[in-house]
């Protein structure tokens, strides 16, 4: 039998289970971590979060587990590959200076975690005009509904109206332009950029982001900002109104969820690690 930590919870998860208990949670140590089990999942296995105990020691254990987490966070509200570099780079840069190891998973988590909110936060105030209070807003609503940030496109598409739907797969996945857009729906330009923002803007509500504001007085700069993310460019900056900002977080959203666009480029993860600590000869006596 097995003593590790893993196979010890999931056995004292299977005895609780076996013997009747379900419907709250047990809490246990073992001799590395202390797990809970919460609700157990049918009736064979429960589910096991680690919630405390474990410790980063080195910095290299810091950068191999949460590069890609701070990369594809910071990609998933950028929207594009510059962007989201500039947002990582920025918060490995400043706090791999403060990590003052060792220290818990748990405290070093949530100190990159703060850091890349911020990150992200001066990125919309710098290139956009939006407010703190606002990208704190929706930042609290990303806290409280994880589950965005899981979402498949298909999940975000399912509850649109069939134009809608239309002209975002149209532009996000077969990558027509607002031109051929407005050519194969019979409208004019205008109005296909007007489509793609009530389509991103009811993406956006369903997204939790609030209501839609219906005020796409923004349209064309929405729809050029779009431009950008499908052909793997930097975007134009401007001042975004609440309304454009909504529709701008939906576009980044929906781009991250097509399949290898939130990955990072292997040269970029090579050029961080320069910033690693040495790490100190060791001493050794015999």
């Amino acid at each position: 039998m097995s003593h590790t930590p893993a196979a010890a919870a999931q056995s004292f998860c299977r005895e609780q289970i076996a013997g009747g208990v379900t419907n709250h949670s047990l809490q246990f140590v073992t001799t590395d971590v202390l797990v809970v089990e919460m609700q157990p999942a049918g009736q064979f296995e429960g589910r096991l979060t680690v919630i405390a105990g474990h410790t980063y020691r080195e910095p290299s254990q810091v950068f191999n587990r949460c590069l890609m987490p701070v990369y594809q966070t910071a990609y998933r509200w950028t929207g594009n590959r510059l962007d989201a570099e500039n947002v990582t780079s920025r918060v490995i840069v400043d706090q791999f200076k403060r990590l003052d190891l060792p220290r818990t998973v748990m405290a070093v988590e949530e100190q990159l975690i703060d850091a890349t909110v911020e990150a992200i936060g001066k990125h919309w105030a710098n290139g956009y005009g939006v407010s703190p209070l606002r990208w704190s807003a929706f930042h609290a609503g990303e806290v409280a509904a994880p589950r965005r940030s899981t979402l498949s496109l298909r999940a975000l598409l399912d509850p649109l109206p069939g134009e809608l739907r239309l002209v975002i797969v149209l532009r996000f996945l077969r990558r027509r332009t607002v031109s051929q857009i407005a050519a194969q729906l019979g409208v004019g330009q205008a109005a296909a950029a007007v489509l793609i923002f009530n389509a991103l803007e009811s993406i956006g509500a369903e997204l939790g982001f609030g209501r839609a504001f219906d005020d796409p007085a923004q349209a064309t700069e929405v729809a050029t900002f779009v431009d950008h993310l499908v052909s793997r460019r930097r975007p134009p900056r401007f001042e975004a109104t609440a309304a454009s900002f909504q529709a701008l977080l939906a576009a980044t959203c929906v781009h991250a969820t097509i399949a290898g666009n939130d990955l990072p480029r292997a040269r970029f993860v090579r050029s961080l690690e320069a910033y690693l600590p040495e790490r100190p000869p060791c001493n050794t006596h015999k």
